[in-house]
């Protein structure tokens, strides 16, 4: 058996994965190291302001519902901290409308939560390459 790779992007990719729940950040996580991130977490949209103005991610993976402060609520900071960075919104609740207002707050993408995990290597692709 050949051991798992790394992807090289050719440069540096810090992701920060904003989810309440610990299981998903540690599946994210998981999928995002074997792309070849630097990962950070955080729990709630207040955690994930306080570690992207330390970090300063290339992108952020934003759960939506979430205890304290949510995701709606966090973005719009994040857009005023960090413009450049790319916020990737993941949630259960795919509504349309749902996404329409990410978008509307400055989200770069929205996806749902089922097929997010699968779509990791695409999302370092398409958005850690023009960080």
């Amino acid at each position: 058996m050949v051991p798992a790779q790394k992807a090289s992007y050719g440069h540096f990719v810090r992701v920060l994965i904003c989810d309440d729940e610990p299981d998903i950040r540690l599946l994210y996580r998981g999928a995002f190291e074997d792309a070849g991130a630097d990962v950070d977490e955080a729990g709630d949209g207040n955690e994930a302001i306080e570690v992207a103005g330390r970090v300063q991610p290339d992108i952020v993976v934003l759960d939506l519902y979430m205890p304290n402060r949510d995701g709606f609520s966090a973005l719009a900071e994040l857009r005023r901290l960090l413009p450049a960075t790319r916020v990737i919104i993941v949630s259960a609740h795919a509504a349309v409308e749902v996404f329409d207002r990410g978008r509307a707050l400055g989200a770069t993408a929205c996806f749902d939560k089922v097929s997010f995990l699968r779509r990791i290597p695409l999302v370092i692709d398409k958005y850690g390459s023009a960080a």
